[in-house]
């Protein structure tokens, strides 16, 4: 069981530290290149067109729940409000084109449908919530404080004169020595938690389980996704298999929204970082929203719904969908694991030290 719990965490280690190592890259440049202001005008605000831009822009990028963490709250303390950062934070790991040709090969048009529609809408949804119920969140402490302060540079004035790649250095450095640190000890005790449930909870039961077409199930694979860390493409063939196996299609749409969205690293980081209210505002959310949407799909799909999942006949739109997503090597995966796992055990050392 120790070894198989090892291998587990290493796994997803594995899986999500190459999107992180990008997102605090992104952050850094986002943090030496675009100057508060310009982003608060643009997200900084609880309009509805903001949280479009931030779910467009999300459902481009085929970033995991646990990459987007560094690039949403980069946005967030840089000025975008709680609205469009909770957009960012659901549409990025949810819903991308290689994602979508996948499902489409594997699952059907109809679940493909239902998907990207929810992939749309719901980042949308919960925004909207997040500026209604953010209340001392809305806004980051950061920005509130460059607010009080009063500090107003007109920007035909502003003129910096650092040279570009001492900016972009400066900027990456911020991101993994400020922003790095300061995450990754929470991912690390999120990652810890999920390989304890992995390697505890036998897979025959989740499987028998899942299978279920019945309420209950959707309720017991919306929990499951909230906590579970599945990659945005990976957990499709799983997906196809359950519903092989007999697993509704509400079953398989709800794990296709919550698995990805949601994992126990991003929600303890998410509670660390930004606060408990957005905390509440997101899981409620995905879990409410998860089961209604598994619910509704169930009555429109169960009577009339035939898998379609054949291997041979799905391969040419999983040669697609490969050649348009975005793969690293073996070597880069695991330098990546292992500096996220430096990071967050340097970060707890100096937090014990200090104590």
């Amino acid at each position: 069981m120790l070894m198989r719990f090892l291998y587990v965490f290493w796994d997803f280690l594995l899986i999500s530290s190459e999107w992180i190592i990008i997102s605090l890259i992104l952050s850094g440049i986002i943090h030496a290149f675009v100057r508060p202001q310009v982003l608060q005008k643009s997200i900084g605000n609880k309009k509805i067109s903001s949280l479009i831009k931030t779910t467009i822009s999300g459902a481009i990028l085929p970033i995991c729940s646990c990459g987007v963490l560094p690039l949403a709250l980069s946005l967030y303390r840089t000025g975008a409000y709680l609205g469009p950062t909770l957009s960012f934070l659901v549409a990025t790991p949810i819903i991308n084109p290689a994602a979508i040709i996948v499902s489409f090969a594997m699952l059907g048009k109809e679940i493909t449908f239902i998907y990207i529609l929810c992939g749309i809408l719901l980042p949308i949804i919960i925004g909207v919530l997040g500026n209604i119920f953010g209340g001392n969140e809305l806004i980051s402490p950061e920005v509130l404080k460059l607010q009080s302060m009063n500090i107003k540079i007109p920007e035909n004035t502003y003129v910096d004169k650092t040279l570009w790649y001492k900016k972009l250095y400066n900027g990456i450095l911020w991101g993994f020595n400020n922003l790095g640190i300061e995450i990754s000890r929470f991912i690390l005790i999120g990652t810890l938690f999920g390989a304890v449930l992995i390697t505890v909870i036998p897979q025959a039961f989740v499987m028998q389980y899942l299978s279920n077409p019945k309420l209950v199930s959707i309720i017991g694979i919306t929990a499951v996704g909230c906590i579970m860390y599945v990659c945005a493409l990976g957990h499709i063939p799983f997906i196809a298999a359950l519903i092989s196996a007999g697993a509704s299609p509400g079953v398989a749409i709800t794990f296709l929204i919550t698995g990805v969205a949601t994992n126990i690293s991003e929600l303890i980081s998410m509670y660390k970082l930004i606060g408990k209210r957005t905390l509440i505002i997101y899981l409620v959310s995905m879990l409410f929203f998860g089961i209604l949407i598994g619910y509704i799909t169930n009555i429109l799909l169960t009577d009339n719904f035939t898998p379609i999942f054949d291997l041979s006949n799905s391969q040419k739109q999983i040669e697609i969908a490969n050649n348009i997503n975005i793969t690293f090597p073996s070597w880069f995966k695991n330098l990546c694991a292992i500096i996220v796992l430096f990071m967050g055990l340097y970060s707890w050392f100096m937090i014990l030290i200090k104590k």
